[in-house]
This record gives C-alpha cells, sequence and structure tokens, in this order.
C-alpha cells in the first residue's frame, strides 16, 4: 500500500458498521445521497482508509456490456477518492479491484470477462500511456459515448466468445530447411517470387498483389521450395482508436502451415516494427492491428489475450472481423475525446 494510506477488500463481506461508514462518506463528500449510497453498497468493491484509519475512497463495479468493445460483458468500475489521496491512491485501487474480481473469475470461469475502467478526459492525461503501468495492463480501446476514455483488462483465461480456446505456441520454433528474412535486407527473393505466391495460391488478384508487394517486410524461405511464406504492413488511422497503427497481414503456403512460420511472421514483424519504434527510426505507428476475418480463427483462438504475440482484443470492425490491437512501449493513447 502507498505511504499513508492502506486498502481493505470487502466485496461480499462488507460489514454493517463500514457499510455506515461508506454512506457517511459519500453524503458527506456530496457523491451520493444516502438513498444512492445504500443502494451503491452491494457493489463495493474496496475501501480506502487514510492514515488515521478514516474512510477516504471506495471503489465499485457492475456488469455490463461494452459496445466500444464488441459489447463484451465486463465489470464496469466506479470509484471516489478523497481529493488530497486521489493522485496517491487512484492506481492501487483499481489494481486491487481488478486482483479482486479476477479471483472470483477464477473460481468459476463464468461472468463479466474483466474490468473496464472508464476515465473522465480531465484524468486520461494523468495517465497517457496506452497500457498503463500495473499487473492488469490496462489497455485503451477507445472512447464511449459520454467522452469517457475507455480502458479494459481482462482476467486469466478469458475467452470473447465461443470457441476451443487454444494458444499459440510457448516457443515456436521453424523446421528444418526454413528460415525468416526481412524482405528489404535481402536479393534472394524477388517482388516477382512474392506476386507468384499469392497468384499462384489464389490469395489476391494479380492487380492487388502488385500494389500489395510495396507493403512486404518479412519473408518465410524453404531452401528447396523457395518462398512459402510473406508479412505485410501498412499504415492506417484506426477509426475506434483515433491511432495510426500499422496493420498486419501474414500468409502462409499450405504445405508450410505446420511449421510454426505463421506465429513467427507475427512475432518477428511485430519485434521489428517495434524496435523501429523504440528506436526512433519509426514512430509513424504506435503498435500494430490484426483484422482477423476468419470465423475458424476467431473460434479456434478466441482468448482475449494471444499468446505468445500478445495481441489484446478490442472489439469488432464494421465487417465483424475480430479486432486486436499490440501496442509498442511507450505508445500514448491520443487527447481530445476520441475521434
Amino acid at each position: 500500500m502507498g505511504q499513508g494510506h492502506s486498502i481493505d477488500v470487502v466485496r461480499g463481506r462488507l460489514e454493517p458498521a463500514v457499510g455506515d461508514e461508506l454512506v457517511s462518506f459519500w453524503s458527506g463528500q456530496g457523491a451520493l445521497n444516502e438513498a444512492a449510497a445504500r443502494q451503491r453498497l452491494a457493489e463495493v468493491v474496496c475501501v480506502l482508509r487514510d492514515e488515521s484509519g478514516a474512510v477516504a475512497g471506495a471503489n465499485s463495479a457492475f456488469a455490463d456490456r461494452v459496445d466500444v468493445v464488441g459489447g463484451r460483458r465486463f465489470w464496469i468500475y466506479r470509484s471516489f477518492i478523497r481529493p488530497d489521496l486521489q493522485d496517491a491512491a487512484d492506481a492501487e485501487m483499481t489494481d486491487a479491484a481488478f486482483a479482486a474480481l479476477e479471483e472470483e473469475f477464477a473460481a468459476t470461469g463464468e461472468g463479466p470477462i474483466g474490468l473496464c475502467v472508464p476515465v473522465p478526459v480531465q484524468r486520461a492525461a494523468l495517465r497517457p500511456d496506452a497500457v498503463w503501468d500495473g499487473a492488469p495492463g490496462f489497455h485503451y480501446a477507445g472512447h464511449a459515448d459520454s467522452g469517457d476514455e475507455i480502458r479494459v483488462a481482462y482476467f486469466d483465461g478469458a475467452v470473447i466468445g465461443p470457441g476451443v480456446a487454444e494458444q499459440g505456441e510457448e516457443n515456436p520454433q521453424l523446421g528444418p530447411g526454413l528460415r525468416i528474412d526481412v524482405f528489404a535486407a535481402q536479393d534472394e527473393v524477388s517482388g516477382q517470387d512474392v506476386i507468384d505466391l499469392w497468384t499462384r495460391e489464389g490469395v489476391i488478384p494479380p492487380a492487388e498483389a502488385q500494389r500489395r508487394i510495396l507493403e512486404v517486410l518479412l519473408v518465410g524461405v524453404h531452401d528447396e521450395d523457395g518462398v512459402v511464406g510473406v508479412s505485410t504492413a501498412y499504415l492506417q488511422r484506426n477509426p475506434q482508436l483515433d491511432m495510426h497503427l500499422w496493420y498486419y497481414r501474414a500468409f502462409v503456403a499450405p504445405a508450410h502451415r505446420m511449421s510454426s512460420m505463421a506465429v513467427l511472421l507475427a512475432l518477428q514483424g511485430r519485434d521489428l516494427l517495434k524496435q523501429r519504434f523504440v528506436e526512433g527510426t519509426d514512430v509513424r505507428g504506435a503498435g500494430v492491428v490484426y483484422e482477423v476475418e476468419n470465423d475458424g480463427l476467431k473460434r479456434y483462438f478466441n482468448h482475449a489475450l494471444w499468446l505468445p504475440t500478445e495481441f489484446t482484443f478490442i472489439g469488432e470492425n464494421e465487417r465483424g472481423d475480430h479486432v486486436r490491437v499490440h501496442y509498442f512501449p511507450g505508445a500514448e493513447a491520443p487527447r481530445g475525446g476520441g475521434g
């Protein structure tokens, strides 16, 4: 706990005397009237006390769907902290509530899949990182109609829909005779080789292949078969997030799909773009986005957090594709209430 204050988790075991303290605190601070305060008691998760032991804040959570994040059900976070402790205790209170609610989820695997924190615009600027520090790793997910910034963190093992609940290999390895190269840093695989792969496998029409060749980032090469995998990245503004991000796509020829090449194209492409951002050589995109169109992939890999690639579900686009994001270290959410 921070110096001069303590946090008690009281969810499901709020004693009447503490409830009376909370009602007195909320009404005395002008946060809630007595009737609303009494009603709120059933939702309380944590109580904050100052160095004297007096109540100095509380948080609560209620279950609801979050439209911005594809209508998935979250615990919606609410908090009131005495102004003199707001900055010192705000993050601790949020993280403590997440831990308590995650413990409930772990016991049953049912109910809301994470914690959603709506952040008023005036406070959002105090924690601008796209991913907040702390174990929950609250991700920026856009803005509500009210203008509040939306932050979400998922409970361990949470899934976003029905399916198999598989994850990627923990330590993927390429098979014999396979390698992955940065396309621009090699001369063995030509642009025409990549176009031929796409057209031969019927991935995209020839005209689109000619255009997309400018977006190639990595190529997967087999000693005998030549180019058998390719990834592309293009910069685009994401309307939900109002951020410019790298939209990433990967293709692996059917004969080599059991080789872990797909996940390694994802990992190595993510890391290459991240390295450029961190080093300052290319800071145009604040992260990487995947749009998952294939219904089979949606069901097979339906965890909210993909591992080992660390892509987090943030909602669906207008076509119903699952949208997942990986923010780079130091990336910040946009200011100004969304776009």
